[in-house]
Parts: structure tokens; sequence; C-alpha cells
């Protein structure tokens, strides 16, 4: 059963937005995914390869810094987004970060979610695709909305490798 998005907020720390089925929420940090890297995944090395060498991803992604009017510019390409609350979620619950609707109508290509498992805290992330030559949007803007939903409680909880993460820059 989805949860309503006030028994979602319970588990949202800062600003939100409460909606009928979940939390809309906005981001702290967006950085570019360079297009020029190799994706690189094996168990605890996660980064990139970039001319043959390994990067972890802080070193290779470009963090970007709203224009004087408050916009992120956003060129074609991929994006990763540090959602700016910290979620925690129940041992009887299972969590989902989608980008908005709004997003999707005016063309911003989404990735689905990856499931934020029982246990887990953290400040998390999600990627966003540009196929558009460039899209404005506010740093204020809700981004993603939350959603969260009952799961069989489990022996074991989430000690995987972002548990505990932060923003790591304040915009």
């Amino acid at each position: 059963m989805i949860w309503s998005g006030k028994r979602t907020a319970e588990c949202i720390e800062g600003d939100k937005k409460v909606g009928p089925n979940g939390c809309d929420l906005r981001i702290c940090e967006i950085s570019k995914i360079p297009e020029d890297a190799v994706i690189f995944l094996q168990d605890k090395k996660r980064g990139y390869l970039v001319n043959g060498e390994f990067k972890e991803q802080q070193d290779v992604k470009k963090p970007l810094v709203p224009n004087k009017d408050g916009f992120y510019e956003l060129t074609h390409g991929a994006y990763e987004v540090r959602i700016a609350n910290k979620i925690s979620i129940p041992k009887n619950a299972v969590g989902f970060a989608y980008p908005r609707s709004t997003f999707n109508r005016l063309g911003v290509i989404k990735t689905e979610s990856a499931v934020w498992d029982s246990g887990y805290s953290g400040t998390g992330t999600s990627t966003i695709f540009v196929p558009q030559k460039k899209a404005l949007i506010h740093k204020d803007e809700f981004w993603v909305q939350f959603v969260m939903m009952d799961a069989e409680e489990s022996d074991t909880q989430y000690k995987g490798f972002y548990q505990g993460e932060e923003r790591q820059r304040n915009k």
C-alpha cells in the first residue's frame, strides 16, 4: 500500500510540499555527468574512466551554480541531482524518488528511481536527462516526488555503500 503524503512526510527532514501520495522535494546540488567518461562499476569501486584512468565520482562530475536569476542552465546531457532532504526509511517501508510529472510534460527525460531500501538514511540522488538544447530550471523548484509504500519487515536493513550520504555542497 502506498503511504499518504502526510505519513511519508514524517520520514523526511526539511522543506517539502506534502501531496496526497507523497512529498515534493527540492534539490541542493546538481552536477553534470561528463559525456566522454566511461562508467566503471566493480564491487565497491564506482566511478569513471577518463582517458583510461579511474576517477572517483566526485572528481569527475561538474557541479553547477545557478545563474544570477537563480536558474540552473542545463544543456543537453545527463545530470545527477542531490535531494536536499535527509530521508530515513523505516524497517517496514520502501521508498522511490521520481522527477515530478511537470518534467515529463516539458520533455526532460527522467530515469526511473532506484529502490530506497528499508533502513536507508541519507540525502540520496536522482538522475535526469535533458534531450533539448537547454533547460532553465529554478533552484527553488520542487524537482522530485518521493513516495513510500509498505514492505514486509526484514531481518536485515540497508547497510550499503551509500548509507548516511549527505549533501556535498550547499547552493
